[in-house]
């Protein structure tokens, strides 16, 4: 028999809910300590930490974006700058499908503390660094955290909102991740200008920390199905297969890493060796979250179903081709077009304007309608139609077109990756929310992670081949190795070498962008085997039919 779980209320509105209710037959059953005995102001007030805890996350993404370079230069290791980045990317990639599982078993307030404290413990820590290594370190703590904190938040988000409300809170999200995003570059260098790099980091804490002692006093709600016994725990947690995944996404990277950021050769050691133990490591993860785990951290049967499938690919692909366009188009204002780097930050902002507007929209959209399959494949083909535009830019463009060139990407990108999240929570039961989450995080940060090492090696390749193509000069040798480590060499060439060299770079950028396009081709295929639900009032949580909302009587 089916139940609708029903927050507390006032004896008025009880005695009013209950004739209606009674009108359409439908038994009740009040949990006393669920998420639907949330007060209004307390969910509001969750909400509003929650949202500013994914501000922060998304500033913390792109905070290095203008720090990479007078940090690695304070220590002498400029060459090593690009970990700052892919050290963040792979711990949130890792960590994801862990606090999914986590925040099943201790509940979410255990879980969302526990990544709170890593993202905290991770900023302090990167104001603190004494070195390279230590900063590095420090930036696995923030991915870790920051990613397992954002995750968690989502789902608290799932548990106390109804499904049909999260279209448009999840665009609420975007806004704030957009609007951190935003903010990271811009905060950074102002910051690092005016009282150092430092500081860019320790300013956080004195927010972070309120929010972190706010939420664990008022998430307090119980799923029910947390274990009291710390074996138990042990037990229940898929620690074999967290292991595997961390030790098969971060070998993948480092091989990547090892082979377009050191310039290392395929048959070098630590190229070769890495990428065979990300081979063995992911074979092995999936042999024992099929056969061996038994709660798996991710589950892997779920797809099993063709839509969980196609989502899932979907979404890494959309990752994949939109993460380099934040590298890669200003490189393209500054290399080929010769704008500032100031100009080329500016761009920026019809971008993240468009992105907010794009999780707004698309939120709506589905709320009103209930409906989410045409939104996703016009979302798109927005994205498409962003990469093919891209690769038109060139050194005699319209400007105004370079402003709006990235509009359609925004809009497209947001929209896209919160309606197959909807799509994704409704293909499932309510009893693997946590876990579809954990996979919707892991699919977009793999995505992120395999698509910008990806982007680099199409553009190194390109740009490498391109200039052995364009170059006749004696030094050619000299001239490739320099422009590729330093793109302000090309400012000291003769004119007729210059311009060779700028339209090598800008072939390798346009080859990028037609890549990305392609890669976005074949997401739109996935997206348009997904089978479409209608979409339910009902909080997710809290849907008829769960096992733990049945009466004693069966």
């Amino acid at each position: 028999m089916s139940y609708r779980l029903l927050p507390v209320h006032t004896p008025v509105e009880r005695g009013e809910l209950e004739e209606d209710i009674n009108e359409e037959e439908l038994p009740i059953k009040v949990d006393s300590n669920g998420p639907g005995t949330l007060s209004t102001t307390s969910v509001r007030l969750i909400l509003i930490q929650v949202y500013t805890i994914v501000i922060f996350y998304g500033m913390d993404s792109t905070i290095v974006a203008t720090l990479a370079t007078p940090i690695s230069s304070a220590f002498g290791e400029l060459h090593r700058a690009a970990w700052l980045n892919n050290a963040y990317l792979l711990t949130v990639a890792c960590c994801a499908p862990l606090y999914g599982r986590l925040s099943d078993i201790i509940g979410r307030r255990k879980a969302l503390g526990i990544g709170l404290a890593l993202f905290i413990l991770g900023n302090a820590l990167c104001g603190l660094a004494p070195t390279m290594n230590t900063l590095i370190v420090a930036r696995l703590l923030q991915g870790a955290g920051g990613g397992g904190a954002g995750l968690v938040a989502t789902i608290v988000i799932s548990d106390i909102t109804p499904l049909r409300d999260r279209g448009l809170l999840k665009g609420v999200s975007a806004v704030c991740w957009a609007t951190g995003q935003g903010l990271g570059g811009v905060l950074g260098g102002v910051i690092a200008d005016a009282i150092g790099w430092r500081w860019a980091f320790l300013l956080q804490l004195p927010v972070l920390l309120p929010i972190f002692c706010g939420l664990m006093y008022m998430i307090s709600y119980d799923l029910g199905n947390k274990s009291d016994s710390n074996p138990a725990l042990v037990r229940k947690l898929d620690w074999n297969g967290s292991a595997l995944f961390f030790i098969g996404i971060g070998s993948l990277v480092f091989s990547i890493a090892y082979k377009t950021n050191e310039d290392l050769a395929w048959s070098h050691p630590l190229v070769a060796l890495t990428f065979f133990a990300s081979l063995l490591a992911c074979g092995m993860f999936v042999f024992v979250e099929l056969k061996k785990a038994d709660e798996p951290v991710l589950d892997l049967r779920l797809l099993g179903n063709l839509s969980m499938a196609c989502i899932g690919g979907t979404s890494f692909l959309s990752s994949a081709a939109t993460v380099s366009v934040g590298l890669y188009f200003p490189m393209l204002l500054q290399i080929v077009r010769g704008s500032s780097a100031s100009n080329a930050g500016l761009h920026f902002v019809p971008n993240t304007i468009a992105t907010a507007c794009g999780g707004i929209v698309s939120g709506l959209y589905i709320r009103r309608t209930g409906r989410y399959y045409k939104i996703i494949l016009f979302l798109a083909g927005t994205q498409i139609l962003a990469c093919l535009s891209l690769a038109s830019i060139g050194r005699t463009t319209w400007e105004i077109a370079t402003w709006l060139v990235l509009i359609p990407l925004g809009f497209g990108t947001n929209g896209y990756n919160g309606s197959t999240f909807i799509a994704l929570l409704n293909a499932v039961d309510a009893k693997d929310l946590a876990v579809v989450t954990s996979m919707a995080f892991m699919f977009r940060s793999c995505g992120q992670v395999l698509g910008m090492a990806f982007s680099a090696a199409v553009q190194q390749t390109t740009l490498e081949s391109s200039l052995l193509h364009e170059l006749r000069d004696e030094n050619a040798a000299d001239i490739i190795d320099a422009v590729r480590r330093n793109a302000t060499s090309i400012l000291d060439l003769p004119t007729s070498l210059k311009d060779s060299c700028i339209e090598s770079y800008s072939t390798s950028l346009h080859i990028v962008f037609f890549t990305n396009a392609a890669l976005l081709v074949v997401a739109a295929l996935l997206a348009a085997l997904i089978r479409e639900h209608p979409i339910s009032d009902a909080p997710r949580a809290r849907m008829p039919g769960d096992s733990e909302f049945e009466d004693e009587d069966g």
